[in-house]
């Protein structure tokens, strides 16, 4: 990287981590698609920058959430993570991490995670985090059992593209990861966390 991005909070030989601001927001225009209409709730990209501005400043409001951009080394804004209800007394909160779909499937995923969570539980001095993760969605869920997540639960939750054809081709293999009911379609989300001493733990035996 030429230059050191401001507002950068962590980095490593790969990657920056930094504040996400309003102008990393107006970069998602330039993202690419997914071409999985499971995943078309994460094309940020179809989105005008008047809308990208309201979801910038939704993302940004309430003392309870952060979030952060990712950048590699060739200054590429690459995904973003978010910690959501951010809980001080318990010292825990809700993941999210969103990649950009031309650059999914390259390891960025599990090297942004790798820092920000020595950031989240070294710097931040959080307990645990929790997450949420469409069954469907077996490449993160992957990713997250990697790391240390750990499944805790799950239930069911009102998908956000009710056009689905579990008929076609593509989609038969989804199948069971979702429940129709009355014309409606519903995800199975798992509930997964992770928690300081089995992080530590990993990170002890070099598992992250």
């Amino acid at each position: 990287m030429e230059h050191r991005l401001q507002n950068t909070i962590i980095e490593d030989n790969s990657l920056v981590i930094k504040k996400l601001e309003l102008e990393d927001a107006l970069k998602i225009k330039s993202w690419g698609r997914h071409s999985n209409k499971l995943f078309i709730d994460y094309d940020l990209a179809k989105y005008n920058q008047k809308e990208l501005k309201i979801w910038y400043y939704s993302k940004k409001s309430g003392i309870r959430n952060k979030y952060f951009a990712i950048y590699n080394y060739n200054n590429d804004f690459i995904g973003y993570i978010g910690i959501k209800d951010i809980n001080i007394f318990k010292k825990s909160s809700t993941l999210g991490i969103v990649l950009n779909p031309s650059f999914i499937s390259k390891g960025y995923g599990y090297k942004a995670m790798c820092i920000f969570l020595d950031y989240y539980f070294n710097e931040m001095n959080m307990k645990r985090m929790n997450l949420e993760v469409n069954e469907f969605n077996e490449r993160a869920i992957k990713l997250y059992k990697k790391l240390g997540f750990r499944y805790v639960s799950e239930y069911l939750g009102m998908f956000e593209n009710q056009n689905i054809n579990f008929d076609e081709i593509e989609y038969i293999k989804y199948r069971d990861n979702f429940v129709v009911n009355n014309g409606i379609i519903y995800s199975k989300i798992h509930i997964m966390t992770l928690d300081y001493r089995r992080y530590k733990l990993k990170e002890q035996y070099n598992e992250i």
